[in-house]
This record gives structure tokens, C-alpha cells and sequence, in this order.
């Protein structure tokens, strides 16, 4: 098994911008056009136990994840899909870039289209602070990212959300690395789990204190974390890759900040026009004791993946 563990010379340098505010010089960027006047701001939705909301000011894309009223995943953090490019920055959700020679312009994820449905119908009352609630909620999101274009469907159900991004190279993008999906789980999270259909591979603890570390998992395609104050939990299982394209797991262990786990791919790669691919991650949550809790973590990933075989 390889765990490879980075500090802030390498992936932390890729998530500064997010958690110091700070933005990166851009290189010959597009301009963020205008967006439908009607598109909401702000997007609560609930479906069964789980509540999130869509944030205008994130690029419409998710902003924290509630389960049964507690917080399993904090709003104050990107969510999305974050393309960190060669000589550039990072480009994508709530990763902006400033336009060189152009004082207080910045380039943007180019957002192109937007839709909401709740019980598989449509919604087109759109105002700009809303509530949803249903059975199943369903955004689909079409942006793009310089040369790649994003079509990215959120769809919550069955207590369970899962988020599918297709990716297509216009034109070549020369990347440092790509994070497809994100997750910025609550800091209240102490212990994690990584593993496969074979069961739990790696275990560890989360830190109290202390620097920002991160890790990076390549052979397990579903994590867990479990908060022993709330006594809830928050499954991960990374469903879809592209097969010419690396996927592997991300940590984040940012103490008081967040728990982040995120998609890493198309690592120091030239991504080639007519790259095309598709990424996909389902997220559920469980209820748990301390004694008992990476157990019912490894039934409910088992359960999440073969739901998902059934689709």
C-alpha cells in the first residue's frame, strides 16, 4: 500500500488561495461572461435527512452538506471541480484569478447553463434566494475552465448525494493537477478509514492542533470519517475515473478548518484536445458509537457501491 504524505511545498500550495484568500496571477484568461439575470444566489435544499445549499457566489456549486440537522460537511469552503494550472494558479469553483494590467478584474470558471429539478421536474419560478425540498433533487451545470468544459450533475436521493463531472479538453491545458469533486468535511471529524471492496486498508487519527497536512491514497476507493461528538459519520466512495487518467484520493487535514477530501488527477500532465472523461463520487452518512463506528462505515460504503451498480 502507498500513502504519500505532502506537505505545503506541493498540495497545500494548490489549496493556499482557498484557505488564505489569497489569488493567483492569470496568463492570457477569459473573460467570465454575463449570467442569466434570474440564476438564484442562494439554494437551500433539502431531500429526506440531508439539506445542502447551491451558492451564485461559489459558482453554483455545492456549499456544505447537513445530515439529520448537523453538520457533516462545512459551508465555509469550496466545493466543485478546481483545475491548478502550469505557471497560472488555481482556476475553477470560488478559485478566481487576476486579470494582469486590469486592477480589480478577475477571471472566472465560466458558468453557461444551470438547472434545477425537484422529483425529476423542472423548476422555472426561479427567485434569488430559494428553499427545494423532494424525494430527489437534481442540479445540472454546464461551465467551462479556459480549454476544458465541465457538464456536471448533482443528484441527491435515497439519502445519498452523488456528483458526476464529464470533462472535455477544447484544446490542449498544460496542468499541475486537476481535482474533479471536493468535500470539505467538518473539522469536528477525529478518526478516518480508507478502503476497498476488499475492507478497511489504512486507519488513522485526525490532528487536534498543528500545521496543515495532506495525503494522497492511490488503492482505496472509498474513505470514511466519523465525529464522536455528533456520533455521525460521512462515507466517500470514488465510483469513476477516466481509465487514461490517474484517481486517487486527497486529504486535507486542515485542523479547525476542515476534514477535505478530494478527487486528484492528471498530475503534471499536458492534457491533449479531445481528452474526454468522466469522474464520479457518491457521499452518504451513517449513525454510529466509537466501538462500532468503521464497521458500519465499511457496510454502508458496500451498500452505497452497489446501489450504484444497480443504477
Amino acid at each position: 500500500m502507498r500513502f504519500v504524505r505532502i506537505r505545503r511545498l506541493l498540495v497545500i500550495a494548490t489549496f493556499l488561495a482557498e484557505i488564505l484568500g489569497d489569488r493567483s496571477l492569470a496568463e492570457g484568461p477569459a473573460a467570465q461572461p454575463s449570467v442569466a439575470g434570474n440564476w438564484p444566489q442562494k439554494v437551500v435544499v433539502t431531500v429526506g435527512d440531508l439539506r445542502t445549499r447551491i451558492d451564485g457566489s461559489k459558482m453554483w456549486t455545492l456549499s456544505g452538506i447537513d445530515f439529520q440537522d448537523t453538520v457533516m460537511a462545512t459551508e465555509d469552503s469550496a466545493y466543485g471541480s478546481v483545475l491548478t494550472i502550469r505557471n497560472v494558479g488555481h482556476l475553477g469553483t470560488a478559485h478566481f484569478l487576476d486579470v494582469p494590467g486590469k486592477p480589480g478584474q478577475v477571471e472566472k470558471e465560466q458558468v453557461e447553463s444551470l438547472q434545477f429539478f425537484v422529483d425529476e421536474m423542472p423548476v422555472s419560478d426561479l427567485t434569488p434566494t430559494m428553499k427545494l425540498s423532494g424525494k430527489s433533487f437534481r442540479m445540472e451545470r454546464r461551465s467551462k475552465i479556459r480549454a476544458m468544459n465541465l457538464e456536471t450533475s448533482i443528484l441527491i436521493e435515497n439519502e445519498v448525494l452523488i456528483e458526476t463531472v464529464h470533462f472535455h479538453a477544447t484544446g490542449p491545458i498544460d496542468l499541475r493537477s486537476a481535482y474533479p469533486w471536493m468535500y470539505a468535511l467538518t473539522p469536528k471529524a477525529t478518526a478516518y478509514v480508507f478502503g476497498d471492496k476488499s475492507g478497511i486498508l489504512h486507519r488513522g487519527k485526525f490532528l487536534s492542533e498543528g500545521k496543515t497536512v495532506s495525503q494522497v491514497v492511490q488503492n482505496a476507493n472509498w474513505m470514511a470519517v466519523f465525529n464522536p461528538s455528533s456520533g455521525k459519520g460521512t462515507v466517500c466512495s470514488f465510483l469513476r475515473h477516466p481509465p487514461t487518467a490517474e484517481g486517487y484520493f486527497l486529504m486535507i487535514d486542515a485542523p479547525d478548518i476542515y476534514r477535505k477530501v478530494a478527487a486528484y488527477s492528471l498530475i503534471d500532465k499536458i492534457v491533449p484536445e479531445g481528452f474526454d472523461g468522466t469522474y464520479q463520487s457518491a457521499v452518504g452518512f451513517f449513525n454510529a458509537s466509537e466501538r462500532n463506528w468503521e464497521e458500519i462505515a465499511l457496510q454502508r460504503a458496500a451498500e452505497i457501491q452497489a446501489s450504484m451498480i444497480e443504477r
